[in-house]
């Protein structure tokens, strides 16, 4: 897992966006001043100096030029290289780049966009080098009156959007534009995949769905799973911190939490049925399938080969293995402890609701829950492992918002009480759900979602050609919209449920697993906040120095965790009582 960190580099792409590193230096000399009022103090420089114009470097605009001048040289060099008798190939060549230049010149029309670049350097250069190759697209779509930037991706027109209003519409028009996920998800992905399903048929699996799976009594059965499993993880580090080799040496919360959110899904998920070796083959798994979107796209050798095997042994564990034993136990007239046994749950009730056999609900049958089962896992041991790490990083930064947490915290349960029973249901920790809430906003997890027209249409007054790949970037519309300019958890525009900040995507289409992962960053920072204080080695990473994997990171993800000294002398959680096992909450649920 150390090969994440060698596998990525990073960028400073500074945009029409205000500088997070002005902000960061105001609240740090403004220290003494938040001690006397602090919330206040705190959002007040970080408005100010956060809504300035940008006075960092400027982001280089030049980066497809200079591939287009390598690739220049290059071909150069290959064409007085070639044999003058067969150079007739090359003549040809320059004939259909000239050709699809033209095309990319005569679609882009009056959009602002890069300069045409070589189909495959183009590939190339957003897999070797993503951040300059994204920052690029994103400072020029900021710098355009309509938000958008035009290039080309192996023949295909590519438009990268940023007004929020545009992402949404991209989001919420499925008659226009449907979901293309990534290029290589047409092999990580089938036609199947409850991400593809359109109309009627997908409204009729999310209404089984999205009900059963996360209700607020399956919620807080998922949050004593979470608890547990971010309770040991924290505790872990803290404690290397005080002794043998890693004492007063920081951990990669990149590389960290990767395992904390595959732990915390696969006991929320599959808690019941998981041995210690189905743990470490579904972690590494899904690590080797996050891996297929960063491989060449090429399904028969290399990273994608791979990610196509590791993806077709977590589907037949599910469907072979865990569904059946699941289904079982619902049969039984025993209450759902997981996910999987609440799904199963409820395939039984639509089964006898259409009379038919509980194999053959369309949309959810063991096949369906192994696909389904994979992109759960997926999406909450990559994404989610975003969100935590994000979430130390701004935590740290803002210890004001950490020690308000810490006292309502300590309010409602004290230094030793359980988070899990506050969460789902009536809402007790208000202030921190907030935090929780407007961390998502801040730094949004997952960059981008691209979007496949279906048919020649316009957007903000631009001709967009069916088969056009259009992103929606979640990271810059944010900034757009302001929601990424401040972290300002009590803000009167709050958007607490994500209608102009598209973290979790808009339409039909909306991510269902929105409530899961809330709970899951509500949980890990009520933990952190009753518990711990946090330190940082080296110095903040300013908004625009993050890495691809493929959703975001801080450039400097090292962090030291140290337990919160009491009154008495102690620490917090010395004395912690475990969280109470998974109990179901079936008879609450509806089933």
């Amino acid at each position: 897992m150390s090969t994440t960190t060698t596998t990525t580099t990073t960028t400073t792409a500074a945009t029409r966006s205000s500088s997070a590193e002005d902000a960061h230096m105001a609240t740090t000399a403004t220290r003494d001043e938040q001690d006397a009022c602090p919330q206040k103090v705190l959002n007040e420089v970080e408005a100010k100096t956060m809504m300035q114009p940008s006075k960092a470097k400027a982001t280089s605009t030049t980066f497809h030029w200079e591939m287009n001048l390598y690739s220049a040289v290059a071909m150069a060099l290959l064409y007085y290289a070639t044999a003058e008798r067969h150079r007739v190939v090359w003549h040809v060549l320059y004939a259909l780049l000239a050709l699809d230049a033209a095309r990319y010149y005569y679609r882009r029309g009056a959009m602002a966009g890069v300069p045409y670049t070589l189909p495959l350097v183009n590939l190339m250069a957003m897999l070797i080098h993503p951040e300059r190759f994204w920052a690029e697209l994103g400072t020029i779509a900021l710098a355009s009156p309509d938000g958008l930037c035009a290039n080309t991706m192996v023949g295909n027109q590519l438009i990268f959007v940023t007004d929020p209003a545009l992402c949404r519409q991209v989001f919420t028009g499925e008659d226009d534009f449907g979901l293309y996920a990534h290029p290589n998800a047409i092999w990580l992905f089938d036609p199947k995949n409850l991400i593809y399903l359109q109309g009627s048929v997908h409204k009729k699996v999310r209404a089984v769905l999205t009900p059963a799976l996360f209700s607020d009594a399956a919620l807080q059965q998922y949050a004593q799973a979470q608890e547990r499993v971010c309770r040991r993880a924290l505790e872990q580090h803290a404690a290397k911190n005080l002794a043998g080799e890693g004492a007063g040496q920081p951990f990669d919360a990149m590389v960290a939490f990767r395992q904390l959110g595959a732990q915390s899904s696969q006991e929320a998920f599959l808690g019941p049925y998981l041995t210690p070796e189905m743990r470490v083959s579904l972690e590494s798994d899904i690590l080797v399938f996050t891996m297929g979107f960063l491989s060449f796209p090429f399904p028969y050798v290399g990273g994608l080969r791979q990610a196509l095997l590791a993806k077709k042994r977590v589907e037949t564990l599910v469907r072979d293995e865990l569904v059946p034993q699941a289904r079982a136990h619902v049969l039984a007239g025993k209450p759902p402890r997981c996910l999987l046994e609440h799904w199963c749950a409820a395939i039984v009730q639509a089964a006898q609701e259409r009379n038919c056999d509980v194999t053959q609900v369309h949309g959810c049958t063991d096949d369906d829950i192994g696909r389904c089962l994979l992109d759960f896992l997926f999406a909450a041991q990559d994404a989610t492992n975003s969100a935590l790490v994000y979430g130390l990083d701004v935590l740290q930064a803002f210890p004001n918002v950490l020690q308000k947490c810490h006292e309502e915290i300590v309010h409602q349960v004290g230094l030793d009480g359980s988070i899990a029973s506050l969460i789902g249901g009536e809402d007790k920790l208000i202030y921190t759900g907030k935090v929780a809430n407007q961390l998502l906003h801040y730094k949004p997890p997952v960059p981008m979602v691209p979007h496949l027209s279906r048919h020649d249409t316009t957007l903000a007054g631009h001709v967009i050609a069916k088969g056009t790949v259009v992103i929606p970037s979640v990271t810059y519309s944010a900034r757009v919209s302001g929601h990424a300019l401040e972290f300002w958890p009590e803000r009167d525009d709050a958007d607490a449920q994500f209608l102009q900040t598209v973290v979790f995507g808009a339409g039909q289409h909306k991510c269902p697993g929105r409530r899961y992962a809330e709970s899951l960053l509500r949980v890990f920072v009520s933990v952190v906040a009753q518990d711990y204080v946090i330190e940082r080695p080296g110095p903040r990473p300013g908004p625009d120095d993050f890495i691809f994997f493929p959703t975001l990171f801080p450039k400097d993800s090292k962090f030291i965790l140290r337990k919160r000294p009491r009154d008495d002398g102690t620490t917090t959680g010395a004395a912690t009582s475990t969280p109470p096992t998974l109990t179901s909450t079936a008879a609450t649920n509806g089933h």
